[in-house]
């Protein structure tokens, strides 16, 4: 008997460290009818299908499909999930939607040599993002890029990489555990860095970022991606005071990019910059360095001001007034420029956020985000509003569908409130954009 015990303990012991052993090195089984790891893509969800009949018509823009910005574990706040498990199955499902290309984030971070709290200190290196530091996102690596240039051609779809730069640490308030507070602790953050930056630390990161972007624009080369986006999204720097400057080392960032990197530039555009010629305190009227760039990008997540804010309980037929009026100035604006602008439309899932945008549907401790309901309906009406009234516009030359989720989790199944954030995967507005992007 004791020898039969210490058989089985040890053929427990060897599952369990050959277990450990593929969750460490991200390693799947074969499908079959065995049960799948959790940290693996499944097969076994069910996709929902709507019997939607949607009116629509041709569209002459680029038609792009921007995944979740994450890259590695654990977006689902689950410690098991892995992006790199679902490459192949996602972009599946954005080739077969009728999309032209697909945009995946790269992370980048600012690792600081003395306090992380002195934002104006030149004492920092721009380095890769790692798993350690906020529990999920990482810089991608050669393997990485590998398979996901190879998984896009192979379906079709150009990849275009956009970067995720932190210059404030997240982590140290994920570190505290998810107290509700992680959303307002970081902003307080953000402010304190943007307050203000001199010419000095303008010049040093300008030098700092463009060294980092020739490192990756080299590695994404090399790789065939298509598409490079050199604006650090997220948390990246604002040029208050210093525009005319700021101005100039960007369109040194483009031209030297362009030296290492033979795909299409994008850069991303401020949305409140081009409505009202400012963002916050920064002059917006003062730039002209995106016209430099293949790509010019501005991303639409609510209709803001009263201009074009519609009613709490608007239908489609005002929703699309609003929408209406927000195009045919943003058109206008890129007329009056003499460029073509890329629209990355974001609408959430929640009641009336075509007119409040926003929310931060990560920080799930939090009390709002645990009383904010899900608005399915709402979301595919802003959807269908949208290409409604796109048709008619000229300058704006394509339409990226932000943002498709790396799985088919949905909440209360995960901690993440999927359920109320842009993502379409799995909800009605998903239908309506496919239906629109294949006509």
């Amino acid at each position: 008997m004791k020898i039969i015990v210490k058989i089985l303990s040890a053929l427990f012991l060897l599952l369990v460290v050959i277990v450990v052993f593929m969750f460490a090195f991200d390693i799947c089984p074969p499908q079959g009818p065995w049960i799948s790891p959790p940290w693996c893509a499944s097969s076994s969800f069910k996709r929902p299908t709507y019997d939607m009949k949607i009116e629509t018509s041709h569209l002459s823009q680029v038609k792009a499909v921007n995944m979740f910005d994450t890259w590695g574990r654990n977006y689902n706040f689950n410690m098991l999930e892995n992006t790199r498990n679902d490459i192949e199955s996602s972009f599946s499902r954005v080739a077969e939607m009728g999309a032209q290309e697909v945009y995946v984030h790269d992370f980048q971070r600012a690792v600081y040599n003395d306090s992380k709290d002195n934002f104006a200190s030149l004492n920092y290196q721009i380095e890769d993002e790692v798993f350690l530091n906020d529990m999920r996102d990482e810089s991608m690596t050669e393997e990485d890029l590998e398979k996901l240039v190879k998984a896009a051609h192979d379906k079709g779809l150009k990849l275009g990489i956009k970067q995720n730069m932190a210059f404030v640490d997240i982590g140290k308030y994920i570190s505290k555990g998810l107290t509700g507070e992680i959303d307002s602790s970081v902003k307080e953050d953000y402010n304190k860095f943007n307050s203000s930056h001199s010419e000095e630390w303008v010049r040093d990161y300008f030098s700092k970022w463009e060294k980092r972007m020739l490192l990756r624009a080299e590695l994404y080369n090399k790789h065939g991606v298509d598409i490079i986006s050199l604006t650090p999204g997220w948390m990246g720097p604002t040029f208050q005071g210093q525009e005319a400057l700021a101005n100039e080392l960007n369109k040194q960032l483009i031209t030297n990019v362009r030296k290492a990197f033979d795909g299409q530039i994008q850069v991303e555009l401020s949305f409140y910059g081009i409505l009202d010629g400012v963002d916050g305190k920064e002059d917006w009227t003062k730039y002209d360095y995106y016209k430099s760039a293949d790509i010019k990008e501005v991303r639409v997540y609510n209709l803001p001001t009263d201009k074009y804010k519609v009613s709490d309980k608007a239908d489609m037929a005002q929703i699309q007034v609003g929408i209406d009026e927000l195009l045919k100035d943003l058109d206008s604006w890129s007329g009056q420029q003499g460029i073509k602008l890329s629209i990355f439309f974001s609408p959430f899932s929640y009641p009336n956020a075509i007119n409040n945008g926003i929310v931060e549907y990560m920080d799930v401790m939090n009390s709002q985000i645990k009383l904010t309901e899900k608005d399915w309906d709402h979301q595919a009406i802003a959807w269908q509003a949208f290409f409604n009234e796109i048709t008619k516009y000229q300058n704006i030359e394509r339409i990226t569908a932000n943002n498709f989720w790396w799985d088919d989790a949905m909440d209360p199944d995960v901690k993440v409130k999927i359920s109320i954030s842009p993502s379409f995967r799995n909800k009605p507005a998903e239908e309506v954009i496919k239906q629109w992007f294949i006509k």
